[in-house]
C-alpha cells in the first residue's frame, strides 16, 4: 500500500513540476519604448481614438487611450503582456484576457505600421491598420 502511495505521489509530482516550465516569448526590441498612435475616421479623417503605449523589454505594456466623440472625452487604460512571432505582434490584456494579433513592420527607426493584412499587401478602404510613432526610448 505504501509503495502504491509513493508511486502515486511521484507521478503527481512529475506532472506538476513538468508543467511549471516558463513559456519564453520573443520580444522585438524595436517595439520597446514609449509610442503614440491613433485611429482615424475614414470619411472625415479626424482622430476617433488615440493612445500612448509603453512597451517594456520584459514583455509588459501599459496603454492610455483617449477618445473624443460628439464632444465627449473618454479616457481609459489597459495593461498586459506583449510579444512578437513571425512578423506578428501579440498583446494580451491582463484584465479581460483578450488576445490581439496583428501584423507589423518597421517603416523607419521611429515609426511602425500595424495591419490585419500582411505588411506587403495593398491597403484598401475598410482595412484595419494604424501607425505608431516613437516618443521616447
Amino acid at each position: 500500500m505504501s509503495k502504491l502511495l509513493c508511486n502515486l505521489i511521484f507521478l503527481v509530482s512529475l506532472s506538476v513540476f513538468g508543467q511549471s516550465e516558463k513559456l519564453v516569448r520573443k520580444n522585438d526590441k524595436k517595439l520597446v519604448g514609449y509610442w503614440k498612435g491613433a485611429d482615424f475616421d475614414n470619411v472625415k479623417f479626424i482622430q476617433k481614438k488615440y493612445w500612448t503605449i509603453n512597451r517594456e523589454e520584459n514583455g509588459n505594456y501599459f496603454i492610455v487611450f483617449t477618445s473624443f466623440i460628439d464632444c465627449e472625452v473618454k479616457v481609459w487604460n489597459e495593461r498586459g503582456t506583449w510579444w512578437t512571432d513571425n512578423g506578428k505582434y501579440f498583446q494580451l490584456d491582463s484584465r479581460t484576457h483578450n488576445l490581439t494579433s496583428i501584423n507589423y513592420s518597421l517603416i523607419n527607426i521611429n515609426e511602425m505600421f500595424f495591419s490585419k493584412k500582411p505588411s506587403d499587401a495593398k491597403v484598401e478602404n475598410n482595412d484595419v491598420y494604424y501607425f505608431e510613432g516613437l516618443i521616447d526610448y
